[in-house]
């Protein structure tokens, strides 16, 4: 008998959906530095060693958890992703403003961050035009900055716009940059 793929295996996909929501709950009490292992498998119910078999750590359920809002903003500089795509996403963002103000800060921050770096340049590594006079990973790393810098803000009250005008400046300006680069 052949076994599914572990992300199909409904019982990894209840652990890993358990864990991702016990992490979300606790980031809305406490700040990121103040979460531990032990909080998540408590809140989860899940066992030390289960939790280490889907995640390396509680940097790598962050990163984990934030999957597809960073997938769909790595892809606005290449195009995979659409400025509509990007306004639903800032609109969820803004829905769930106090979470994403705590996820957006500090050492969340940085794991979000260099978690989107990592995709823009594996996106940048598989596009067609990859040719830039940057390294790669220089390059994700002016592109990441470019959008967080920008949503931070918007999310912090410092500027008022609709999200779809965020998001088609976010589309434009991170092009732009790209095609800079090149």
């Amino acid at each position: 008998m052949r076994q599914a793929p572990r992300d199909r295996d409904p019982r990894w996909l209840r652990t890993r959906d358990a864990l991702q929501s016990a992490f979300a709950l606790l980031a809305l009490e406490r700040r990121y530095h103040e979460i531990r292992i032990d909080d998540i498998l408590q809140a989860s119910g899940v066992g030390r060693s289960t939790f280490y078999e889907h995640f390396a750590g509680k940097d790598a359920l962050l990163a984990a958890s934030m999957e597809g809002p960073l997938s769909l903003l790595a892809g606005l500089p290449t195009g995979t992703s659409s400025a509509q795509q990007a306004a639903v996403l800032l609109e969820h963002f803004w829905d769930n403003r106090a979470l994403a103000r705590i996820l957006l800060q500090g050492a969340a921050l940085r794991v979000i961050r260099n978690a989107l770096v990592l995709r823009i340049e594996s996106g940048l590594k598989r596009s067609s035009e990859s040719r830039l006079r940057l390294p790669h990973r220089l390059a994700a790393h002016a592109l990441a900055d470019g959008m967080f810098s920008p949503i931070v803000a918007w999310l912090s009250g410092e500027a008022s716009c609709s999200p779809a005008d965020l998001a088609a400046a976010l589309q434009a300006s991170s092009k732009a940059t790209l095609a800079g680069m090149r």
